[in-house]
């Protein structure tokens, strides 16, 4: 990895979840392409928290490597999320694949993987937990901005905080049921900024409780 190029270079902060889409190589040798979290644990490590069972999981299991693409591109997240991108949709890089529209990607391989049982607001699932160390980062674009689902939350925050004059009955329940979920959200992936942030709404939203 290129000593000027960290995680850092393409926006990632450490202990942030980022929103980006994980291309890896089928045993049969074509691409495939999923929307995963990643977390930046410091300046050239990933983590993931993937579900057991999913083609990116035994796909990473077998090769031990693979590429996060770093994109804001809607139709890549639907169509990877849906299905999957045409094979005219990647390129190759080191025997693997990334995505052409992307504005960043990193080529890691694995350094350890363990599958853990968890429990969520879904219930006790195995989950296949990964880490694994950037040894490439290709810029595709000069400026590389990373998803973080933090700001939209703090945003959307704010949207449901300046209606709450107008709402009544059932829509204002759903308003306050919304804003549980974002802070939640804002809590679980955002940095500190974003919880300062959604704490002053929160505070801002409980006048009216």
């Amino acid at each position: 990895m290129d000593e000027l190029l960290n995680l850092e270079s393409v926006g990632m902060e450490r202990g942030l979840l980022y929103e980006t889409v994980v291309t890896t190589r089928n045993e049969d040798g074509t691409p495939n392409a999923a929307p995963m979290g990643v977390i930046c644990k410091n300046e050239n490590e990933v983590v993931l928290y993937l579900h057991q069972g999913s083609q990116t999981v035994r796909n990473i299991k077998l090769e031990e490597k693979f590429v996060v693409n770093i994109t804001k591109d809607p139709m890549i997240f639907v169509e990877s999320t849906l299905g999957n991108p045409s094979e005219e949709s990647f390129e190759h890089f080191n025997n693997e694949f990334y995505l052409k529209g992307t504005d960043a990607f990193l080529y890691v391989e694995v350094t350890r993987l363990r599958d853990v049982e968890r429990e969520d607001q879904f219930g006790v699932s195995t989950t296949t937990v990964i880490n694994a160390e950037v040894k490439e980062i290709v810029k595709k674009k000069e400026h590389v901005e990373p998803l973080n689902r933090a700001i939209y939350g703090v945003i959307e925050g704010l949207v449901y905080l300046t209606r709450m004059d107008m709402v009544s009955g059932d829509m204002e329940k759903l308003y306050r049921h919304r804003m549980k979920e974002i802070s939640r959200i804002v809590n679980k992936v955002g940095s500190v900024e974003h919880k300062k942030a959604m704490k002053k709404i929160s505070e801002a939203f409980s006048k009216y409780e």
